[in-house]
């Protein structure tokens, strides 16, 4: 929370958790989702799991939804779904 003037401001932001079709195997496979999927506006973090088969990002629900990852995500050759 941002506290200014005696005014609190919550944040934004919501998290997604994916698995990718194809299946993420190895170190690229993170890496190729990382460097693409940052560029949906109001994504925060990223964090890749190979072992879990998981992508799980924090995002601002104001500025994506969705819809927005999983047009960046067939951008890029991955199909996604909910976990």
């Amino acid at each position: 929370m941002l506290v200014i003037a005696g005014k609190t401001f919550a944040a934004t932001a919501d998290t997604l958790t994916v698995t990718t079709q194809p299946q993420m195997h190895c170190a690229n496979c993170e890496k190729k989702i990382k460097s693409n999927i940052r560029f949906v506006k109001g994504t925060k973090n990223i964090d890749t799991s190979v072992d879990e088969q998981k992508v799980t990002i924090v995002y601002d629900s104001k500025k994506a939804d969705y819809d927005d990852f999983v047009a960046a995500f067939r951008k890029i050759g991955y199909e996604i779904k909910r976990k």
